[in-house]
């Protein structure tokens, strides 16, 4: 009994939609607090959804076009806290990259 292409296109949608929910469920979640803050006190970013002990990339983007690359280590249970200071004023925008998973996220806090 041979298969048709109705039954394999079908099969094959299937799995696909099973593997779906897999693939989106392994995002980053960042949360930063405070999102604005006072020049000179601190700003903290979780970082969640890395793999266990994985090294990440963090990129910062500051207001005045600098970069900033900080390599930490994401923790046993694949987060990660970041503590920087804001010292210059204006929009920050940091990207975590995990340099195993490639997994990644953006989050930004404005300096007052």
């Amino acid at each position: 009994m041979p298969m048709t292409k109705k039954f394999l296109a079908l099969a094959t949608t299937v799995c696909a939609l099973a593997i779906a929910p897999v693939a989106i469920g392994a995002g980053v979640t960042i949360t930063t607090t405070p999102s604005h803050v006072k020049e000179g006190k601190f700003v903290e970013m979780l970082v969640k959804g890395m793999k266990p002990n994985e090294k990440v990339k963090a990129l910062e983007v500051a207001p005045n076009g600098q970069k900033r690359t900080l390599f930490p280590r994401a923790g046993g249970g694949g987060t990660l806290i970041v503590k920087v200071k804001g010292q210059i004023k204006g929009k920050h925008v940091w990207t975590f990259t995990g340099r195993r998973s490639h997994r990644k996220g953006t989050t930004h806090y404005v300096v007052k």
